[in-house]
């Protein structure tokens, strides 16, 4: 998180443009927060987390790297 807080999560679903996360906590919309080193921000909320939408889209190079982590 932007303030340096950090919390277990697990993805849902992961593409160029953004990420589902399930997580126990519910940033507020808008939220800068981290996945890895791919920045993005709250941009939705469901039953079981939140979407983030990331700030650069990524690469499928990027992409395979993190999952590779």
């Amino acid at each position: 998180m932007e303030d340096g807080r950090s919390y277990e999560v697990r993805i849902l679903d992961l593409s160029l443009s953004g990420a589902a996360i399930e997580m126990d906590v519910r940033p507020a919309m808008g939220t800068l927060m981290w996945l890895g080193n791919m920045r993005g921000r709250v941009v939705r909320h469901f039953d079981e987390g939140i979407a983030i939408e990331f700030a650069i889209l990524q690469t499928h190079d990027t992409l395979r790297d993190f999952i590779a982590q």
